[in-house]
């Protein structure tokens, strides 16, 4: 099964990515706005989704929130740019391979520069709003962007591991 061309040019591609990043920022700005002083439960237990404002100094489960200023900016601000222009260049620049090799790449792109942007605008902190629970198991709180970068990641690691099957 073939994608369509349309699908697979770069302008494509690119408009896509504005528009993922454009509803990464909208919705954070309505968590911004209505999560402040609420939070709100979708779904019942044993599994649901809590919505709840985060702002998340660090990364992953705040990992190195309580390194010093200037460290957190030269890791999370310039080490991030650097990954995300170089995954944003090869994905564009690679975007005739399959989508399977691109696309995950790109998702990791797409979702560094939703945090990213976060990073440069909110004082170093990335706006998290979600808390996934199952049973007594839950997520750290995360945002939209955080799902791209971890399917892609995932993926990745997918493509890596499994073998295509020769015909």
């Amino acid at each position: 099964m073939s994608t369509s061309p349309l699908l697979r040019g770069r302008t494509f591609a690119l408009l896509a990515g504005l528009a993922f990043i454009a509803v990464d920022q909208l919705v954070k700005l309505l968590a911004l706005v209505s999560l402040p002083t609420n939070s709100f439960k979708l779904g019942s237990n044993p599994i649901n989704l809590v919505l709840e404002l985060s702002l998340n100094p660090g990364a992953f489960l705040s990992l190195g929130a309580a390194l010093p200023p200037q460290v957190k900016q030269l890791i999370f601000i310039v080490g991030v740019a650097i990954v995300v222009a170089w995954a944003m260049g090869w994905s564009l620049s690679n975007w005739s391979l399959p989508l399977r090799k691109v696309l995950p790449l790109y998702a990791i792109a797409l979702g560094g520069i939703g945090n990213l942007i976060d990073r440069v605008f909110r004082d170093g902190h990335v706006v998290d709003y979600m808390v996934l629970n199952v049973g007594p198991t839950h997520t750290g709180v995360f945002n939209i962007a955080d799902i791209a970068i971890t399917a892609g990641a995932l993926f990745l690691m997918l493509d890596l591991f499994v073998r295509p099957r020769k015909a």
